[in-house]
């Protein structure tokens, strides 16, 4: 069912009201609370705040729709945001800007089950689209996500993403090996192994430190692993990039001047201009290699996410394709995460990123 601007705006204030700091309150409130929009126009100094910050809001296209709060300096705006990928649908986000930047981000899945409680007759449709909303904690808590998965008893995606999301962020025990830390020989790798490197956005069309150490990484990884290729992953990114260098070809160029790896071992993906394209262009060369085990190189703070993509589309991949590619581990150069990926944003972004691949890969479901 299509909503049209209006309705939605409706929806999501009343979604704010439901679950907001102060939304009960309907009497003057104190600094603290947050003051709700009665008309939705985008003021001046909104607009000023969310250019300001919206440098911070990376993989996808944010476009301000309508100011719906404002709590002391910090602005809850509607944006409708694309996902930085080809074919890309629309959808719609709350993003919350203030003198520091990025306050906080809820990605919304605009589907029925956000809409407020419908006639009885109108039953709620449980498809993946709508378990990896309840994951995400739009309005959901566990009870939701467990009527979920029994609604889509059988299919075993449903149970493979809900396991594998639990497994990554829901465990304080979840492995990541790290860089400098922990000794790559000791990664549990078998048979015909690569590991794919992930790329980070270039400045004036040179490789950050943050880069060069991914680079590190892998290449100390590699070392242990002789008979191992290599997948360097990433664009032409960045602003001022006149020879549009992309992150994958200046890795190569990195990897065999600076850490010795050999040239022959190294396949680049020039094209990835996110971690979903990072993950479903690789999985093109690796499929063409024969590889049977993988290991994800990227920043420590990028590493869940990375991961759960990964080993998404590998099982998504074997159910289609019967071809068995499998994530054998992680190895991290150990970095800070940027403000909007603290908190539970990080999670929220690759459930976003596995729904574009759901929709891409297995339509319908």
């Amino acid at each position: 069912m299509k909503k049209t601007l209006p309705g939605l705006i409706l929806v999501l204030v009343l979604l704010l009201c439901a679950c907001g700091p102060a939304a009960a309150e309907a009497v003057p409130a104190e600094d603290t609370a947050w003051h709700f929009t009665t008309c939705a126009d985008l003021t001046e100094d909104a607009l000023s705040a969310f250019r300001e910050a919206s440098e911070e809001l990376t993989g996808a296209d944010y476009e301000p729709v309508a100011l719906l709060a404002k709590q002391q300096d910090v602005y809850c705006i509607l944006c409708r945001a694309t996902v930085e990928a080809p074919g890309a649908e629309p959808s719609y986000t709350l993003v919350y800007v203030g003198e520091n930047g990025i306050q906080n981000i809820w990605d919304l899945w605009i589907e029925d089950h956000s809409m407020p409680k419908q006639a009885a007759e109108e039953e709620r449709k449980i498809d993946l689209s709508v378990l990896l909303s309840d994951l995400a904690g739009v309005q959901s808590a566990e009870a939701q996500v467990a009527a979920d998965l029994e609604a889509l008893a059988g299919d075993e995606m449903a149970a493979f993403i809900t396991g594998k999301y639990a497994e990554i962020w829901d465990n304080p025990d979840y492995r990541l090996y790290i860089d400098g830390k922990d000794d790559p020989s000791e990664l549990p790798l078998s048979g015909k192994h690569a590991f794919v490197v992930l790329g980070f956005e270039l400045e004036n069309g040179e490789m950050r430190e943050e880069l060069k150490s991914r680079c590190d990484a892998a290449a100390n990884a590699a070392k242990a692993f002789p008979d191992s290729i290599l997948v360097c992953s990433g664009g032409a990114t960045g602003e001022n990039n006149p020879e549009a260098h992309t992150e994958a070809g200046l890795m190569k160029d990195y990897l065999v001047r600076n850490c010795g790896i050999e040239e022959n071992r190294i396949l680049t993906d020039e094209s990835a201009m996110s971690t979903l394209e990072n993950a479903l262009n690789t999985f093109t060369i690796l499929k063409e290699q024969g590889i049977e085990t993988i290991t994800v190189v990227t920043s420590s703070y990028h590493q869940r996410r990375a991961n759960f993509l990964y080993e998404t589309l590998a099982e998504i991949i074997r159910e289609t394709e019967g071809v068995s590619i499998s994530v054998a581990g992680n190895y991290s150069c150990e970095a800070q995460p940027p403000e909007y990926l603290k908190g539970s944003n990080d999670a929220r972004i690759a459930l976003t990123q596995v729904g574009e691949m759901l929709s891409r890969l297995l339509p319908g479901r």
